[in-house]
């Protein structure tokens, strides 16, 4: 039952992760919100979800998962409804806010339950199944969503994920275990010492590992209309964006089984690098080249599970919450600026092209200093 919750939940997760691709430009519409005003939108949802990492982590620590998970997804359930009602910038914004506070245990919650629960390599693959079945979420905030709103609108949909989310806080909270069994950090850790200062090398790694994901989330939809036309087909781009991400999240537990987790971050980073690169060079390029460069950006983030079990053999038991949380809050707020950063660009008085040329440039350069960082200051022995 804990596995199917915890799946649950990250679902919900990856859904508000994702939804404001599709009804983010309905909501500008509908509000009359500026490029600015659009970008910092979006970025509420990743600021108020890194903000809370740390807070999350501690509380983890203190009372285990179960209550404050299920209790912080309320606060997002309401916030959705709060974003289904609005009628100003600012009721938005307090609802992205929200969401991204009810989304904040979700993930942290399913890597420190298992970590709990089981050993380090049970609690990976139990972990990458919840991810890998959770993900399917971004699918549905695709196609699916694009055609729920054009039936029925925003702001129903984001009514209905209310819903969603509050049943989800519902199963988590009648599904996991109040307390879960002591281990000591000899168990857990083997003996590491605590270690905070090698986990430097993580920092820049942490921050662009959801880089990609910012143009799923938001930014996508602007850059096919403006580049490509109004009459994009918007919805089919997320859509196989999405199956990438999936398809890819679905394999990474198998790719483990070949490679180290280093050697696959390494190589993710370097095939991010050049895609943005390439629309860098050319955003016109062609939408197909458009929309596979999107997928390979976006699927970047499914070595976010990798990262975080390479940073876990560096962090004590005992403050395993905390750590997990400061690094998550880098991996959030990383999304939350570059959105932020993406519509100021947006605002510049410069034609389409040239706009598009920094945004992707701006996300290269940000990809290839975290790549030389992790490549050539990682202490020895800290692969995982």
């Amino acid at each position: 039952m804990s596995l199917s919750a915890l799946s649950a939940a990250f679902f919900a997760s990856m859904y508000f992760r994702s939804y404001f691709g599709v009804v983010g430009p309905l909501v500008a519409d509908d509000l009359a919100l500026s490029p600015a005003e659009f970008g910092w939108l979006a970025s509420a949802f990743f600021g108020s979800f890194a903000l809370l990492q740390i807070p999350v982590g501690i509380a983890f620590d203190r009372w285990g998962v179960r209550w404050p998970m299920a209790l912080v997804m309320v606060v997002g359930a309401a916030g959705s409804a709060l974003l289904a009602a609005s009628s100003t910038f600012w009721s938005a914004f307090i609802g992205q806010v929200a969401i991204g506070i009810g989304c904040a245990p979700i993930f942290m919650g399913v890597l420190y339950y298992f970590g709990r629960l089981h050993s380090p390599d049970r609690a990976g693959r139990f972990a990458a199944t919840v991810s890998s079945v959770g993900s399917v979420g971004a699918l549905v905030s695709a196609s699916p969503l694009s055609f729920f709103t054009a039936e029925w609108g925003w702001r129903v949909a984001c009514s209905t994920a209310s819903v969603m989310m509050l049943a989800c806080a519902l199963a988590v909270a009648t599904s996991l275990r109040h307390a879960l069994p002591a281990r000591s950090s000899q168990q857990t850790t083997g003996g590491a010492p605590w270690r905070l200062p090698r986990l430097a090398y993580l920092i820049p790694i942490c921050f662009t590992l959801s880089l990609g994901g910012t143009f799923r989330n938001a930014w996508a939809g602007p850059y096919l209309t403006d580049i490509f036309g109004h009459g994009t087909d918007t919805g089919a781009v997320l859509t196989a964006v999405s199956v990438v991400g999936i398809a890819t999240s679905f394999a990474l537990p198998f790719a483990l089984l070949r490679w180290r987790g280093q050697t696959i971050v390494t190589a993710t980073y370097v095939v991010g690098l050049l895609s943005g690169l390439l629309l860098a060079v050319s955003p016109d390029i062609s939408i197909y080249a458009a929309s596979a460069v999107l997928a390979l950006l976006y699927a970047m983030g499914n070595v976010h599970p990798v990262a975080m079990t390479e940073a876990q053999a560096l962090l004590p038991y005992q403050m395993r919450g905390v750590g997990l949380g400061a690094l998550n809050t880098l991996v959030f707020l990383g999304v939350s600026a570059s959105s932020s950063v993406f519509g100021i660009i947006a605002g510049l008085p410069l034609d389409a092209a040239a706009i598009y040329r920094l945004v992707f440039g701006g996300t290269a350069m940000a990809l290839f200093i975290a790549l030389v960082v992790y490549v050539a200051c990682r202490p020895p022995g800290s692969g995982s």
